[in-house]
């Protein structure tokens, strides 16, 4: 006796089993977009760091002058004329773009070219304000609420003259850098816009040949003093205009650099003769020479002319 197998189960000529293992295709791949949207969607509601590193150069007393291409080297004409009492940094900006507040921590600067691996180092920071979005903060941790950024202002000039020397006449390359907590690996800036500075480096600017040996004084004066001035009935917190009236008045005394023992002297009597709020200048001791000997081949003539000393 014969017995004929019955034919499968069709819906509109489509064998059913055909269509189950479609409709379970289907629902795999709804299940797949849907967990790759909760991914993005954690992304995205998450906080999402983005760092970017600028050249800034900052007259504490009047303005603060930003090039925000991202690339290290620059033409005067980039930005406005300087005075002669600025100082170069690094402006690093933290944005978060997400929608959760994060926190950042112990800003500063990823470092290649060295014979150190995985190197980072935190120059210090500046307090400025008054400056708008562009104001800046000392504090090493700090909260950033979504859709908010914070700057922070580096003095990099302190720390890659050393670099340099670990890099045995080599360039090295940074890049800004942050830590962010619950995250294991630090937020660095881009990569294709990370900073080449060549042996021999001292400014960003490349039109400029020379610096004036006031400002090189008076960058270190003002490093030595900005905390001791500290305040909030002054903008910042920083030394006033004062400090460069000292050491104009002091830079009269000589027809050529003194030594720096005499021209502390000459700045602790200009001090007392314009009866400022009495700053640091021991400090200058210790600086002076390394910070005029370290730009020299650079250096303009000393600019003031002479007093006539009493007889």
């Amino acid at each position: 006796m014969l017995i004929s197998a019955s034919a499968s189960p069709a819906v509109l000529g489509v064998p059913v089993a055909v269509l189950a293992l479609a409709v379970s295709l289907l629902s795999f791949a709804v299940a797949l977009g849907a967990l790759g949207w909760q991914i993005a969607k954690h992304r995205l509601d998450g906080g999402r760091p983005k760092v970017y590193l600028n050249v800034a150069v900052w007259e504490p007393n009047s303005k603060i002058m930003v090039n925000r291409s991202g690339k290290w080297e620059l033409n005067t004409t980039d930005l406005s004329d300087s005075g002669s009492e600025n100082i170069e940094l690094a402006q690093l900006v933290v944005e978060n773009p997400g929608r959760t507040a994060i926190t950042v921590y112990t800003p500063g600067l990823a470092i290649v070219g060295t014979e150190k691996l995985d190197y980072s180092i935190s120059p210090r920071a500046f307090e400025a304000r008054g400056f708008g979005a562009d104001s800046s903060t000392s504090d090493t941790s700090v909260r950033i609420d979504p859709y908010d950024r914070v700057t922070f202002l580096l003095d990099y000039w302190s720390v890659v003259p050393r670099l340099l020397r670990e890099a045995k006449g080599g360039a090295i390359r940074l890049r800004g850098c942050i830590s962010v907590a619950g995250r294991s690996k630090p937020c660095l800036s881009n990569k294709r816009l990370a900073w080449h500075i060549p042996p021999g480096a001292w400014t960003a600017r490349r039109d400029i040949r020379e610096i004036s040996p006031f400002t090189v004084i008076w960058r270190e004066l003002f490093k030595a003093n900005v905390k001791k001035h500290l305040s909030e009935e002054e903008a910042g917190g920083l030394p006033s205009y004062l400090l460069g009236v000292i050491i104009r008045t002091a830079m009269q005394k000589f027809d050529e650099r003194p030594s720096a023992e005499e021209f502390v002297d000459a700045l602790e009597q200009a001090d007392r003769r314009y009866e400022s709020e009495h700053f640091r200048y021991e400090y200058l001791s210790f600086t002076m020479d390394e910070s005029l000997d370290r730009h020299k081949g650079h250096l303009s003539n000393w600019a003031f002319t002479p007093t006539k000393r009493s007889t």
